[in-house]
């Protein structure tokens, strides 16, 4: 069987520097219509994800299934999103309403984003909806030194997580099935264990069970493969599950409109759109890469879209 990568129905939505998007013939595995899908060998992504950070599976037949399998073999542990709807055991339905979302890293605002995500589009919407990706390296490249001093330091994240939330994100984190009994001790145990140099985080228990939760993590972080560095964070993004969180500088400031537009405009140079087709498989380091969307234009019904996230990745094909 031949197998080929390309990186055609990739629509940019500005002109890219030629040195920052390649559209030859190693970025999408295909594979003709009659052909039960195979998964590509982890080495393949993984060169994709090195260079490039990111990589589109088109024509190769997919269904949720096969993408459950391919992200099981991808990484060492799956994680969730306590706030999403399951659709497997491996992959969650990817519902935000249908405006435009800004740009951000999945699960950034916690203390142990995922490594690699990936997106199943099982029904593509025939109009608007396009994935937006942004490589976060690129955008850090084009930084001032100012914004580059800025973002290495620890920048503060803030906001109430209700108890259901944060006890199902600690079930999910530590393999516990009963969420429901998950303590504000149990919760202390594992943020003393997922403190580190560059990550720290505390809570204050609220009344109604909830916790005002704060995360003091750098915007501007190593990706999982080439290590270099990019602007990878959630400062553009949404939240349309949980409480808008508050951003405060590591010089007391609060992250304001001026400098949100500011990034706004930087990141949308260095932004492509996927134009889905059913059966796309998007992988994302999201380490490296941001990623949005456009604004839905077509009702949900005529729309399917997948997720699923993984910590640690498996370095060698099964």
């Amino acid at each position: 069987m031949k197998t080929n990568l390309m990186a055609n129905d990739v629509m940019s939505h500005d002109t890219l520097p030629s040195d920052l998007i390649n559209y030859d013939s190693s970025r999408t595995v295909t594979f003709p219509s009659s052909v039960t899908p195979l998964l590509p060998k982890t080495s393949d992504i993984l060169m994709e994800l090195q260079t490039h950070g990111w990589t589109l599976l088109r024509g190769c037949h997919y269904d949720v299934e096969t993408f459950s399998q391919l992200m099981n073999q991808l990484c060492q542990t799956l994680t969730y999103d306590p706030a999403r709807q399951n659709i497997t055991s491996e992959a969650q339905k990817v519902d935000a309403g249908t405006h435009a979302i800004g740009l951000h890293i999945e699960n950034g605002n916690t203390p142990m984003p995922p490594d690699v995500i990936a997106f199943f589009s099982e029904l593509s919407a025939k109009k608007g909806s396009q994935t937006t990706i942004c490589d976060g390296h690129a955008v850090y490249q084009a930084l001032s030194p100012e914004l580059k001093a800025t973002f290495s330091q620890p920048m503060r994240i803030s906001r109430y997580l209700p108890q259901a939330i944060w006890q199902n994100y600690v079930a999910t984190a530590t393999g516990r099935l009963d969420a429901y009994q998950i303590s504000l001790d149990d919760l202390d145990k594992f943020i003393t264990a997922t403190t580190s140099k560059t990550l720290t985080h505390y809570v204050e228990p609220q009344a109604d069970g909830g916790v005002r939760y704060a995360l003091q993590i750098p915007a501007i972080r190593e990706d999982n493969l080439s290590g270099q560095l990019a602007f990878a964070n959630t400062l553009l993004g949404p939240s349309f599950n949980y409480e808008k969180p508050e951003f405060t500088l590591a010089n007391g400031q609060s992250v304001d409109d001026a400098l949100i537009d500011e990034l706004t405009q930087l990141c949308e140079k260095y932004t492509q759109d996927i134009a889905w087709q059913n059966g796309d498989v998007v992988i994302l380091d999201n380490k490296r890469i941001m990623h949005g969307r456009r604004q839905i234009d077509v009702p949900l019904t005529e729309r399917k879209l997948y997720i699923a996230m993984g910590l640690g990745i498996n370095y060698l094909d099964d």
